[in-house]
């Protein structure tokens, strides 16, 4: 007799992919449509086309659901700034603001779901926190490196740890989001503002 097991277990393991991939693309929908805060479970389960239940099988939370459409989002952006960063030329601080562009461009592409993730940072905890910092900072990966050869170049202080030095820009960009979504700037506004805060950045790290 043919043992069908194995194929039931693929049939079913494809329905559970297709049915967790048309609730993340729901969400992101319904977070972009109507905001992350007057988005439910309901809301999102009525556009997926399943029931409430399903929503909670693939995250157990709203916020859940946002850390995992935040994964994809940051994968993406990750990978243009790694591809940016071979083409790279100029200065530090040029070659600097074209890869901090290159995720403020991305950001502002879909500014509601990053708007609340980085809103919800300054409320989640615990593991919910760990995450989405983590998957903030991996966008990140190509300015510690630029950091790095920076200091090599002795363009940057040797006592300087690249880690370090990328997460302080990485909060002060965090800052400059928060700000331009507050005062409502636009990308150019925004963008300019951003250059001038690297430059101090930069004049205040760089080798003397």
């Amino acid at each position: 007799m043919r043992d069908d097991s194995r194929r039931r277990l693929t049939r079913r393991d494809a329905r559970k992919q297709e049915t967790h991939h048309q609730v993340i693309q729901a969400a992101r929908r319904v977070f972009l449509d109507e905001g992350y805060e007057r988005a439910t479970i309901k809301t999102i389960a009525d556009a997926a086309g399943v029931s409430a239940g399903t929503v909670l099988n693939v995250a157990p939370t709203k916020s859940a659901l946002l850390i995992l459409i935040l994964g994809e989002e940051y994968e993406a952006i990750r990978d243009s700034v790694d591809r940016l960063e071979a083409a790279l030329s100029g200065n530090l601080l040029d070659r600097l603001s074209a890869l901090v562009q290159v995720i403020m461009e991305a950001q502002l592409r879909h500014e509601e779901l990053f708007a609340a993730a980085i809103a919800h940072t300054w409320l989640w905890t615990g593991d919910s926190y760990t995450e989405a910092a983590a998957q903030m900072s991996q966008a990140w990966g190509a300015v510690e490196r630029l950091l790095a050869k920076g200091i090599e170049k002795g363009e940057l202080r040797r006592d300087l740890a690249p880690v370090d030095a990328a997460r302080l820009i990485e909060d002060c960009y965090t800052g400059i989001v928060r700000r331009a979504r507050g005062e409502q700037l636009d990308r150019s506004a925004a963008s300019a503002l951003m250059r001038s805060r690297l430059e101090l950045v930069i004049q205040g790290l760089a080798a003397h």
